[in-house]
C-alpha cells in the first residue's frame, strides 16, 4: 500500500510538472539523437534520414505557409522572429532570430545571429538587430532627443518591442535592458537564458533590467518548437 500511494504521488507530481511545461518539445539540453526526434515531431513532414539542407527547406516551406493564430495576441510577430533564426541557419550561422516592433504593431526591422558569418562576436540576433536599427536613418525617428541620462528615460522616444525566437543571454539581456525596450522570447533559453538568472546581477544592472518586460510572448507551441530545434541547429 506504501509503494502504491508512493507511486502515485511521484505520478502526480509528473503530471504537474508536465502541465506546467511550457512546450514538450522544450526541455533538456538535447544531443544530435533528440534533436532529431523533435524534428520529426513537428508538423513539417522532416523524417529521420533528412540531410540538413532538406530539415531547413521543410522548415522554410511550413513557415511561409503558416497562419498566425488569432488566439495568440503576438503570433505574428514570433513567427517573424523564427523566421529570422531559419535565415540565420540557411546562411551558415546560429539559429537565433529578431525583429523589433513599434507601438502600432509595424515591425521596424529585422535580423539574426551573425557571428559565424561576419566574425563578430557581438553579433548575438538582439544585438545585431538594435545595432542595425540603431544604423538606420529612420532611427531619427525614434531617438530619444535627451538621450540615455536621468531616472526612467531610455534611448527611444516611445516604447519599441523585441521579439526573439530565444530567451537573450546575458549579453543580450543587458544590451536591451540599456536601449529600454520591451522584450518577448518564443523559446526559453536552455542553456543560458538570463530572464530567471537577473537576480544574479549587480544591484544596479539587476534594477535597469526590471524597468522593461522580459517574458515569454503569447505565441503558439509549434512556433516554441520550432525556435527551439532551430537555436540546436548546429547539432546537425
Amino acid at each position: 500500500m506504501v509503494r502504491l500511494i508512493y507511486t502515485l504521488l511521484l505520478w502526480s507530481l509528473f503530471v504537474s510538472a508536465a502541465a506546467q511545461a511550457p512546450d514538450s518539445l522544450e526541455n533538456l539540453t538535447p544531443d544530435r539523437a533528440a534533436l532529431i526526434r523533435k524534428l520529426v515531431a513537428l508538423p513539417c513532414g522532416i523524417r529521420p534520414t533528412d540531410a540538413k539542407a532538406v530539415i531547413l527547406q521543410k522548415i522554410k516551406t511550413y513557415l511561409d505557409a503558416y497562419r498566425p493564430d488569432p488566439e495568440r495576441s503576438e503570433d505574428a510577430y514570433a513567427r517573424a522572429a523564427v523566421d529570422q533564426a531559419l535565415k540565420g541557419v540557411m546562411t551558415g550561422g546560429y539559429g537565433i532570430g529578431a525583429v523589433l516592433v513599434d507601438s502600432k504593431g509595424k515591425i521596424l526591422h529585422g535580423a539574426y545571429n551573425a557571428q559565424l558569418q561576419r566574425g563578430r562576436s557581438d553579433l548575438h540576433a538582439e544585438m545585431n538587430l538594435l545595432t542595425e536599427f540603431e544604423d538606420l536613418p529612420q532611427f531619427r525617428t525614434y531617438k530619444a532627443k535627451a538621450g540615455f541620462t536621468g531616472e526612467g528615460n531610455t534611448i527611444y522616444t516611445e516604447q519599441l518591442r523585441l521579439y526573439t525566437s530565444a530567451e537573450p543571454c546575458p549579453m543580450c539581456f543587458i544590451r536591451v535592458a540599456i536601449a529600454g525596450v520591451d522584450t518577448r522570447y518564443v523559446t526559453t533559453g536552455p542553456d543560458d537564458g538570463m530572464n530567471n538568472r537577473a537576480a544574479c546581477l549587480p544591484k544596479f544592472w539587476y534594477e535597469l533590467s526590471q524597468k522593461h518586460k522580459i517574458e515569454r510572448a503569447d505565441a503558439s507551441p509549434v512556433l516554441g518548437q520550432l525556435a527551439h530545434v532551430l537555436f540546436y541547429s548546429f547539432l546537425l
